[in-house]
């Protein structure tokens, strides 16, 4: 965990994270908010403004899939592999300042739109609307990383795999649009993280009671591509060191 502090320092200043990063961001939203006023739907501002601040922790996590195949090209993936330490822990205790980045990133984007565009969160709701925020970021942090399993074994997939994660998960999540509500769309769409939190979210910034099931539901999806994630991350490595494919490539 302290190598991913550093590795992150060596990323970012404070002044090029809030200068640069977050107000790209925070600019991206407000862009796509934009489009939403324009809509016939008066309260279209607000709901694309609340789905694509949400989505922004949980889409930030995807950067671990291409830092995974930078342990194998650096060498440092080799040295783990032979090392007294868990291999698994480490390749995810050294993304985690993409959970971290996350979710700051999306609470602070949150926070903004709630104070430029009325309506996007209900008074009160930002506390238990941020504390979702970071079950969304760790749900969507083990998907991340089973796809960081592939990625190891083809290291040429990684932008692929990202891009079309996030395309995926912006069509089926709610994010602009209300959600699939059944077809074989609708079942993706439920195993996917961020739908289930994101609906909450959007309970809570309505002003209505917690939707402790729609909480559950994430909760048992981020389970399950943790499940996923272990058991493709086990695979991969011991693959990869069988067959001497751990080269820097």
């Amino acid at each position: 965990m302290i190598s991913s502090y550093h590795d992150y320092r060596a990323m970012f200043t404070w002044r090029s994270w809030v200068g640069g990063w977050l107000l790209r961001l925070t600019c991206q939203v407000l862009f796509f908010a934009t489009l939403g006023k324009l809509m016939a739907d008066p309260g279209a501002e607000a709901y694309i403004a609340l789905g694509n601040a949400a989505v922004l922790g949980p889409l930030g996590t995807l950067g671990v899939v291409s830092s995974s195949v930078g342990e194998r090209r650096s060498g440092t993936l080799q040295y783990l592999l032979v090392s007294r330490a868990n291999p698994l822990l480490v390749i995810a205790s050294r993304g985690l300042y993409w959970v971290a980045d996350g979710i700051i990133t999306s609470c602070a984007v949150l926070t903004i739109m709630s104070v430029l565009i009325p309506g996007t969160v209900h008074s009160g709701a930002l506390p238990g609307i941020l504390a979702i925020e970071v079950l969304l970021a760790l749900c969507a942090y083990a998907m991340s990383l089973a796809l960081a399993s592939l990625s190891l074994r083809r290291p040429g997939s990684r932008m692929y795999l990202t891009a079309s994660t996030t395309i995926i998960i912006l069509a089926l999540a709610g994010v602009n649009t209300p959600p699939p509500a059944g077809g074989p769309w609708g079942v993706i769409g439920q195993l996917l993280p961020v739908r289930h939190g994101l609906q909450a979210i959007r309970e809570l910034a309505a002003g209505r009671p917690l939707p402790v099931g729609l909480v559950a539901g994430e909760l048992a999806v981020a389970l399950g591509w943790a499940v996923l994630a272990y058991t493709g991350l086990t695979l991969t490595l011991r693959r990869n060191t069988r067959s001497g494919a751990l080269s820097l490539s």
